[in-house]
């Protein structure tokens, strides 16, 4: 894999490993079974700390307040999904773009596909 599309494929994980914890493992699943040789460089995404665990509880809508504070947390719940929405559209972009240099079947081709389906 070269080191632009292995750059690219950690900032993803890394992404989602904070936005969409439960995505990340299922392309993780995908690549340990059909992407054996790439899933070891990728492998230590699949682990999360207990900070990480712990900031989901307390990032969830249903912790503590009361009607105003959940309205709030409501409004910037979906402002963060928009973020979201945005930056996995700007990593498709990226993978699109990198997808173009590709002019025959590879391995890493079909993983970019894949990450671009999975996304």
């Amino acid at each position: 894999m070269n080191k632009e599309v292995f750059e690219l494929v950690k900032k993803i994980f890394t992404f989602l490993k904070i936005e969409d914890y439960n995505k990340l493992k299922n392309i993780l699943n995908i690549i340990e079974k059909d992407y054996p040789n790439y899933y070891k460089f990728f492998e230590k995404f699949k682990d999360r700390n207990l900070i990480e665990k712990i900031s989901d509880i307390f990032g969830s809508p249903t912790f503590g307040g009361g009607p105003l504070i959940l309205l709030g947390k409501k409004l910037e719940h979906e402002e963060k999904q928009k973020e979201v929405v945005l930056k996995k559209e700007t990593f498709k972009n990226e993978i699109k773009e990198i997808l173009k240099n590709y002019s025959n079947p590879s391995e890493e081709k079909t993983f970019l596909e894949l990450l671009l389906e999975k996304l």
